[in-house]
């Protein structure tokens, strides 16, 4: 066993120690960012080189919203593994409902924020009209489970303030259609970190049209949250929770705002813990990512955390972003991706015959209060 193996056990281990039990073998994927835009084009791509933007230091510039070729090869490797009730492997697909207008913006002459449903960005990309009917079927076939992510993927305060100022980076990203900086990817992505106290208020407003959408959408409520990159202020949960979210998704850390980008008060969750409102965090224990090292052993690192969290009696919640499925900006990184994934079910299959796949909202059904 390598290094990086037996480093992945021991912090998986870590990672499951504390909390709420539960008897069975149960796996979660938790992927987050669904219908948020991220990269519009490969002529984008050789924009933001031009510009010798810092984003392609990172992996991010692969990421993009999911063509439809895209979501059928993904559901193709699901629908070929089963769980011990028979049922196929299945993702929890945490969904942004919106992303900007960037026409109605910049008619706005940038003083105004305006957004249009993600299943309309859909409509404007060229190879992801039929995007939400797939999207549904995945939905009925068991092998999709959309939850709520947020209505943007954006920091909207910020941005738009970014925008007034004629930050050049930001300014010629919009004019791209995204919302990138050009210099700090992360720096509009937290949807929910503050400047003030007072922009709590309107961040609640921000979940509280999303939560709708997302019900409107899909024709029923989402029963767990994950914040953009973990950073939510605890004053949501009331909200949260009158919206019927019984879990919070997350890591072992909450990255609480304290108004300083980048400073958050951590807030350490446990498994199955309650909150102030009755709202259970999950906490991730497990991480298959392979778009952001290409290069790692992510297929045994995460048979190493799986097996320590079955140890310690807690499902395996595998983070896994959608990133490392697409493939409309690099066609090879969704075949890493997905050829990994097919790799992982295959194994947790041969040694785990008695685990099955669930969505986080399923998670209620395991807890005996």
């Amino acid at each position: 066993m390598n290094a990086d193996i037996i480093k992945a056990f021991a912090g998986g281990i870590r990672g499951s120690l504390f909390g709420r039990k539960i008897r069975e073998k149960v796996i979660i994927i938790e992927s987050d960012d669904w219908g948020a835009i991220r990269t519009p084009s490969k002529e984008a791509v050789v924009a933001f080189e031009k510009e010798g933007f810092d984003i392609l230091k990172g992996v991010y510039y692969r990421d993009a919203l999911a063509s439809e070729d895209d979501l059928n090869c993904l559901f193709e490797v699901l629908l070929k593994y089963r769980g011990a009730d028979g049922k196929p492997a299945k993702i929890t697909a945490n969904s942004i409902m919106a992303n900007p207008d960037f026409l109605k913006i910049k008619e706005s002459g940038f003083a105004d924020y305006y957004y249009e449903r993600f299943s309309e960005t859909f409509k404007s990309y060229p190879r992801h009209a039929n995007n939400l009917s797939i999207w549904k079927q995945g939905l009925t076939t068991g092998i999709f489970q959309p939850q709520f992510h947020g209505r943007e993927h954006l920091n909207v305060k910020r941005w738009l303030k970014a925008l007034q100022k004629g930050e050049k980076g930001v300014r010629f990203c919009f004019d791209w259609k995204t919302t990138y900086s050009g210099q700090n990817d992360y720096s509009y992505m937290e949807a929910f970190d503050w400047d003030t106290p007072e922009d709590v208020l309107e961040h609640s407003k921000i979940i509280e049209d999303g939560l709708n959408i997302f019900e409107e959408t899909f024709g029923f409520r989402s029963e767990s949250f994950i914040a953009p990159c973990y950073n939510w202020d605890s004053n949501l949960e009331s909200l949260l929770a009158g919206y019927d979210v019984r879990w919070l998704q997350g890591v072992r850390n909450q990255y609480s705002p304290t108004g300083v980008f980048g400073r958050y008060q951590k807030i350490k969750h446990t498994f199955g813990e309650k909150s102030k409102t009755d709202v259970r965090y999950n906490i991730r224990n497990c991480v298959f990512e392979p778009a952001m090292n290409p290069g790692r052993d992510w297929v045994n690192t995460c048979l190493a955390q799986i097996s320590a969290a079955f140890l310690m009696g807690k499902p395996a919640v595998i983070s896994s972003h959608r990133i490392n499925y697409v493939g409309f900006i690099d066609e090879e990184n969704r075949k890493n991706g997905l050829d990994k994934l097919s790799r992982l079910l295959n194994e947790i299959n041969k040694r785990w015959p008695d685990a099955f796949f669930i969505s986080t909202d399923q998670l209620n059904q395991y807890l005996n209060d």
